[in-house]
């Protein structure tokens, strides 16, 4: 075996490392914002919401394990908050189908929930699988990495599935929304 490179990294170089680390993930992020509000108008106001959510009882579960977030962690993180967004297009784009084919604001949602829930809960399921395994064959920052991204899926479903579904049966049933921007 041949050494190509070695590198050694100080306290530095690694606070720098996190420091960008947290700039990469908040200008990602409020883009990922943006982005919803203006591609799915309320819709995308509902899923910001249950994407802060999201993040914020994700760290809160992080800081009652007493987890130390390193940079493997905010990749966790990252891939939840990709997640919480697929799912959300899951769901708004399956309402948007719903209207298109003339059913009512009410029956769209609960159709576009109902149509979306299998492959939302699939696909964190299956992401879920994985990171288990990560974190049995894995080490130190991949465990890391696994604890979190298990931890933000799990709450990605509740928030992504039932907290904004909630939320959209409140607002249609108390204002009478007869037309749906999403």
């Amino acid at each position: 075996m041949n050494i190509v490179e070695e590198r050694s990294v100080g306290a530095s170089l690694g606070n720098d490392s996190i420091r960008r680390g947290i700039q990469a993930g908040v200008i990602g992020a409020l883009a990922v914002l943006l982005f919803m509000i203006i591609y799915y108008a309320a819709g995308g106001v509902l899923a910001d919401f249950a994407l802060v959510f999201n993040v914020f009882f994700l760290l809160a579960v992080l800081a009652g394990l007493h987890a130390t977030l390193t940079l493997p962690g905010m990749a966790g993180i990252a891939l939840t908050i990709g997640m919480a967004v697929d799912a959300n297009v899951l769901v708004f784009e399956r309402i948007r189908e719903e209207l298109r084919a003339g059913k009512t604001t009410m029956a769209a949602v609960d159709t576009g929930y109902d149509r979306a829930f299998v492959t939302i809960v699939d696909a964190n399921v299956t992401t879920v699988i994985t990171a288990i395994a990560l974190y049995f064959i894995g080490s130190g920052a991949v465990r890391g990495f696994a604890i979190t991204l298990i931890t933000g899926l799990i709450i990605n479903v509740i928030t992504a599935v039932f907290l904004t579904r909630f939320i959209f049966d409140w607002y249609l049933s108390r204002f009478e929304v007869k037309k749906l921007r999403i």
